[in-house]
């Protein structure tokens, strides 16, 4: 039987692009064609049902992209078709909105054929995998459920997925709002009379959206349905989705039949202790224990009959925790039971744990009492039974603790009798668990201790002893140490444990492993090493080797490769680098270790034996061809060859990659060597960065305070502090080479924090002085933002400076911003809240993008020095300059112009209300002495 062709709606209002793709798909797929989002609405309101596919343009007339996946996600269209979104705009803020809204996808035009095939075959089978697995779940839900609805309060919406009405289902599915729909069952006069006040009262929309926005996860009400000339108790439930949230309220209806429920209440109580580990037939009303059925003597009764309460009393004792006790004491007794089976609740439980009889293992049991009223004497019975849950607890719980990881193993540790189970997580058996005792020591030494390198033996033996374990976990919560482990093939991966208390009063620990040598050492592109696993394995080797100066590294940079992708597209882009990697790893030059450090950049340990330079050379050069296209692909290489001294790899690299910077014509020759002649650049970037430390402790690093004025009065309002290098030997440095060298080496913090920490002194003493505080802002890397210990002490001193009325100020680039505000922009609000002010700086330069306004709310702009220079000599500078004023008082942000120093400058910023200035016109930034006879004299 031929298979169904699947059927895609291509929605853009240009027809070459629709014909484009109709070429590129029509050979395996039925299209259908919309020039527009409201014709799209309407095929979708008449095939949802049929389509498998939507590609949506994001940029069209009447109704755009966004807006057709707003109607979709109204009418929850979103969970029958996958979307994959198209335009020419491929930045992070649009393709974030389309993801946002519930696209699968998305391709940029121009259209790559190869990449359309494969993004829509793979979105569609996804989504059919997806799809099957629901219909699956669906499939035994709907064994207890004759009616299924995903239902929008919002919006009124709604969306079959299972319905039981055959009879009358062309009424109902005519019904397009989940209200009327409601409605229609009562007034097809498919309710009994009496129950239809109720039912109406249940089913009023503004009601069930009031009850989940006030916090209730579920609405049930049972009722009668009308059968033929039969009424049967039905149950309609109601329940939050995952999907929930205030404004989008989506829930799940499920109705099933429960006439038969009351008639087996009894049986079923009985049927369910036949799997218990005992049970007891209980009198509530007179308070005592008629018979026992038990395989574990402990719970049994003593004598004919036992006093319920007594009975209580003495099993709670088996239970482990104190707090357990307690809670059986007051769950079980007479009073409270009574006082439950009132209240209209019939089943009590209770889970706790306690020692097995059979072994020394801790378990988790479940004590449950099932009441019903006997129909003969009036009296409240029940069944009390024992269940041993450990194995589904167990089950259940670890995968909740590890479900945001990809963790290859799941231990438990019984740190109190020294025994461990250790499984796969993909296949973890709580029953083996139960039944399996290994020791915990001999594990770590005959197991994990023949897993790993020699040399880092004694590290997994310190690590793991249980003692130290422990100790850990009672003073953090948590502990993890990482270590090499040898895989069977003899591969070396780098592996985390972690440990976290699953019982901590009994001493039942968690432990897993989670393999993190793609995070530490491998390049996820090429397969092989990134820039920390070069330098890992060339530390290995100079590690065992007679002479490091037999090496060489070299550093290539693929020259314009931006055109490769432009040209190819991103996907031929990321070949092409794979091609250059395995050229490298099977060249002449034999390499001990190949890296990919960057995204176009690439470095190789080579013996100096094995270097032909010609052969270097073609290695430098080849041709890339595809699709009749021929680009001709072109890499520049720097050598550095080792010295018999010590030196970080990062050193040699850096070496490597300044004598690349040197090369004068690659196409003549793209090789060159370091020498001692290119030492003074790299002193003035790379030395500079090691000798920081130094330079810290010995105070050479100066904060300098340069004033920002009011506009109009020309008063000094606040400072920015500025840090100056005055070196020994070298003189005054300049920041322009400082700076960017320790931002390169990732030492930036620590100047950032030293110059924090000067500026926080001086305003303090001022303060202890009497004297006047003005603001004085301080300049923060985004790397700051990842060193947790600043932080946490920024936020300390921001709270207590406020209380002591100094203001604190924090300038951030946007380039800073934008590397940083994915996952660490809440410390920016955290210290807003505690009373911080925030400056975004070098607004209107290179990089500026407007989406920084929209992604958080900065308290002060700062406009760079380059437009404000250009104030006298270009017109479109003053034009931008007006606007970014006018926008920023519209968004009620103040503004400070940097670099101001003619008149002419100042004037035309004082006429156009820019607030502040901030320049050499009135002062240059000034040594902490000279600034304080400025407060002065101001």
């Amino acid at each position: 039987m031929e298979e169904q062709r699947k059927k895609i709606l291509i929605v853009d209002d240009s027809e070459m692009n629709r014909e484009i793709l109709v070429s590129m798909l029509e050979d395996e797929y039925d299209l259908i064609q919309a020039e527009d989002g409201q014709q799209a609405v309407y095929i979708m309101s008449e095939h949802h049902m049929e389509l498998s596919l939507l590609l949506l343009d994001m940029n069209m007339p009447v109704m755009n992209g966004y807006e057709v996946l707003q109607v979709m996600k109204e009418r929850l269209w979103l969970d029958r078709i996958p979307v994959i979104s198209i335009s020419a705009d491929s930045s992070d803020d649009n393709i974030g909105r389309a993801y946002k809204l519930g696209v699968n996808d998305y391709f940029s035009r121009p259209f790559d054929a190869a990449v359309v095939l494969r993004r829509v075959h793979n979105t569609i089978a996804l989504h059919d995998k997806s799809m099957g697995n629901f219909q699956d779940t669906l499939g035994m839900l709907s064994d207890f459920y004759y009616v299924i609805l995903k239902v929008n309060l919002t919006t009124d919406s709604y969306l079959i997925l299972k319905d039981g009405f055959d009879d009358q289902k062309k009424y109902f599915d005519s019904l397009t709002s989940f209200s009327a729909r409601l409605r229609g069952f009562a007034d097809m006069d498919c309710i009994y009379e009496d129950d239809k006040k109720e039912y109406l009262e249940f089913c009023n929309i503004k009601r069930l959206r009031k009850a989940f926005a006030g916090g209730n996860r579920k609405e049930m009400i049972r009722y009668r349905r009308k059968v033929k000339d039969e009424l049967k108790w039905v149950s309609l439930t109601m329940i939050c989705s995952e999907e929930y949230e205030d404004d989008n309220q989506i829930v799940m209806l499920y109705v099933r039949d429960i006439n038969d429920d009351y008639l087996k209440q009894l049986d079923e109580v009985m049927r369910k202790t036949t799997d218990s580990l005992g049970t007891v037939t209980v009198n509530v009303s007179k308070g005592m224990c008629i018979s026992c059925a038990v395989k574990n003597k402990n719970i049994g009764i003593r004598g004919e009959k036992e006093n319920l309460d007594d009975y209580v009393r003495r099993i709670s004792m088996y239970a482990i925790g104190c707090e357990d006790r307690v809670k059986a004491n007051q769950l079980f007794v007479q009073e409270n039971l009574l006082k439950e089976f009132a209240a209209g609740r019939k089943i009590i439980s209770l889970e706790t744990v306690a020692q097995g009889d059979q072994d020394e293992k801790i378990r988790m049991f479940r004590i449950t009492i099932e009441m019903i009223r006997n129909s003969v004497t009036d009296d409240i019975e029940g069944v009390l039974y024992f269940q041993d849950i450990t194995e589904s607890y167990l089950a259940e719980k670890i995968p909740q603790l590890l479900y945001q990881k990809n963790f290859e193993k799941v231990a438990l540790i019984d740190a109190r009798r020294n025994l461990i189970n250790m499984e796969s997580t993909e296949d973890f058996n709580a029953y083996r668990y139960l039944h399996t005792k290994i020791d915990y020591n001999t594990y770590c030494r005959e197991i994990l201790g023949t897993m790993v390198p020699e040399q880092e033996k004694e590290h997994l033996k310190k690590n793991t002893d249980i003692e130290t374990i422990c100790r850990e976990l009672n003073q953090n919560g948590r502990y993890s140490f990482t270590v090499h482990q040898i895989s069977e093939d003899g591969e070396i991966r780098l592996k985390e444990f972690n440990f976290m208390y699953l019982f901590r009063e009994l001493g039942i620990i968690l432990a897993v492993t989670e393999d993190i040598t793609e995070l530490s050492g491998t390049d996820m592109l090429t397969g092989g090493y990134n820039r920390r696993g070069f330098i890992h394995n060339s530390e290995n080797i100079f590690r065992h080797c007679a002479d490091r100066t037999d090496y060489a590294v070299l550093y290539f940079n693929v020259r314009n490769f931006k055109a490769v992708n432009e040209l190819f597209g991103i996907d031929t882009g990321d070949s092409v680098l794979r091609t250059i990697y395995k050229n490298m790893r099977s060249s002449s030059l034999k390499p001990c270790v190949v890296a990919r450090v960057e995204a176009d950049q690439f470095t190789c340990l080579v013996e100096k034996k094995n270097l032909d330079f010609d052969a270097l050379s073609g290695l430098c050069e080849w041709n890339f061809t595809k699709k009749g296209k021929t680009m001709h692909i072109f890499c520049g290489c720097g050598i550095f060859f080792v010295e018999n001294k010590e030196m970080s790899i990062n050193g040699m690299i850096d070496r490597a990659k300044l004598a690349k910077k040197y090369i004068t014509d690659e196409y003549v020759k793209p090789y060159n060597i370091y020498d001692a002649s290119m030492k003074s650049y790299y002193i003035d970037r790379a030395e500079l960065a090691g000798e920081l430390r130094n330079g810290l402790a010995q105070e050479q690093f100066k904060v300098y305070y340069q004033p920002v004025v009011d506009a109009k009065t020309g008063e000094i309002r606040s400072a920015e502090a500025l840090i100056r290098w005055v070196h020994p030997k070298r003189g005054f440095v300049s920041p322009a080479i400082f700076i960017p060298a320790l931002e390169e080496s990732g030492h930036i913090s620590e100047l950032d924090f030293y110059v924090t920490k000067k500026v926080f002194e001086f305003m303090r003493k001022r303060c202890e002085d009497g004297k006047k505080n003005i603001p004085i802002s301080i300049n923060l890397s985004w790397m700051d933002f990842y060193d947790e210990k600043m932080m946490k002490w920024i936020e300390e001193n921001v709270e207590s400076s406020q209380k002591l009325g100094i203001k604190s100020r924090f300038e951030i680039t946007e380039t800073s911003f934008e590397a940083m505000k994915q996952n660490r922009n809440n410390i920016l609000e955290s210290l807003q809240k505690k009373g911080a002010v925030t400056l975004l700086d070098d607004f209107g330069s290179g990089y500026s993008s407007y989406g920084v306004l929209q992604d958080y709310n900065f308290d002060i702009l700062k406009i760079d020095m380059s437009l404000v220079r250009q104030i006298e000599t270009n017109p479109k500078s003053r034009s931008i300059l007006k606007s970014i004023i006018a926008m920023a008082h519209e968004l009620g942000m103040q503004l400070v112009a940097e670099g101001a120093e003619t008149e002419e400058q100042v004037v035309f910023l004082r006429e156009n209300d820019c607030d502040c200035i901030q320049g050499y016109y009135y002062s240059k930034p000034l040594p902490e002495d000279e600034f304080l006879e400025y407060l002065g004299e101001n």
